[in-house]
């Protein structure tokens, strides 16, 4: 089995009745605001004040020129699949008048729960001027529905999953993206999460080249603050910006790639302690803490032993 046939299966038109007018396929109503739920899988998206209330003075001034694709709920009701933003929009216009309570929406039948989020992230992959974390969590998304997919058919083994995901895109979007695109996004994605938030900033807003990003992701949090302390001083474009990164970050020593991927582990895991450590983490972490205290005694004894190789004299002043 191919890409191609893979993808078909999670096409608009494989969804349903390839043979139908898209008339028929996809009904046009109105709808009540109050019917139509949030999909789960839209918080990977940002959902900004501003950018919704822009979005509402627009559809107010010219009215809505796409129309939201909904579901129909088997216990009544629908949920939204692409057009989250519009129907945000229209909340906050209904607070204005009532003439916005309901949305028109085209509707889709018979669609699963998986269909449904496979739809929601190839539609948000193109339809939306998306941040690189987010381009990086609609593909990831489809990653799980594409091995869920691969565990339950043996003929995909071989199929690399960026090149099935990208196949999934392309056939649902009609804009054309490769395997090799999104597996670098992806990875770019993974450095960008490494920042700090100010530069995760600058890097969701297109400053940073994808150079500066991985220089950056290698250095620790203290040479990450100076260089954006350097940075913020006055406006840089992204070739300049590269540049000071290089320079900022290329005279220190590189820290061992597996000491840095612990402490960012152990950074991530304080971030966000858990309120009640089950018993297996607060083992981990004595664990952890008595092999930071041997590392430490190692390395202080290294310097030690160094000092006294460039000074003989050292270890007489040490005793």
């Amino acid at each position: 089995m191919s890409a191609a046939d893979v993808a078909e299966g999670f096409s608009i038109s494989g969804l349903l009745d390839a043979g139908s007018q898209t008339a028929s396929r996809f009904l046009v109503r109105e709808i009540p605001l109050s019917d139509i739920q949030e999909h789960p899988g839209n918080v990977a998206y940002s959902m900004d004040e501003e950018g919704i209330a822009r979005l509402a003075e627009s559809i107010r001034r010219d009215g809505l020129t796409d129309l939201p694709l909904v579901r129909r709920l088997q216990g009544g009701g629908f949920q939204m699949i692409s057009g989250h933003r519009r129907m945000a929009a229209f909340r906050l216009l209904s607070q204005q008048g009532s003439s916005y309570s309901k949305i028109p929406c085209r509707v889709a039948s018979d669609v699963s729960d998986e269909q449904a989020l496979v739809l929601l992230h190839t539609a948000n992959f193109f339809t939306r001027s998306l941040t690189v974390t987010e381009r990086a969590a609609a593909t990831k998304a489809l990653g799980i529905q594409v091995e869920q997919m691969r565990a339950n058919d043996p003929t995909l083994t071989g199929i690399r999953t960026e090149d099935v995901k990208a196949r999934i895109v392309e056939e649902m979007t009609g804009r054309k993206v490769s395997g090799k695109t999104i597996k670098r996004e992806e990875a770019l994605a993974e450095q960008v999460a490494e920042l700090i938030p100010e530069w995760r900033d600058a890097a969701d807003s297109g400053e940073l080249s994808a150079k500066a990003v991985g220089a950056l992701a290698e250095a620790d949090e203290a040479t990450q603050r100076a260089a954006f302390g350097k940075w913020a001083e006055s406006p840089k474009s992204k070739a300049a910006t590269t540049e000071l990164v290089a320079s900022m970050t290329a005279s220190k020593p590189a820290v061992d790639k597996r000491l840095a991927s612990a402490e960012k582990a152990l950074r991530r895991f304080v971030a966000n302690l858990p309120r009640n450590p089950s018993a297996a983490d607060s083992e981990a972490i004595s664990r952890i803490a008595e092999l930071a205290r041997l590392a430490g005694d190692a390395v202080s004894g290294f310097a030690d032993a160094r000092r006294v190789r460039q000074n003989p004299s050292y270890s007489n002043r040490s005793k």
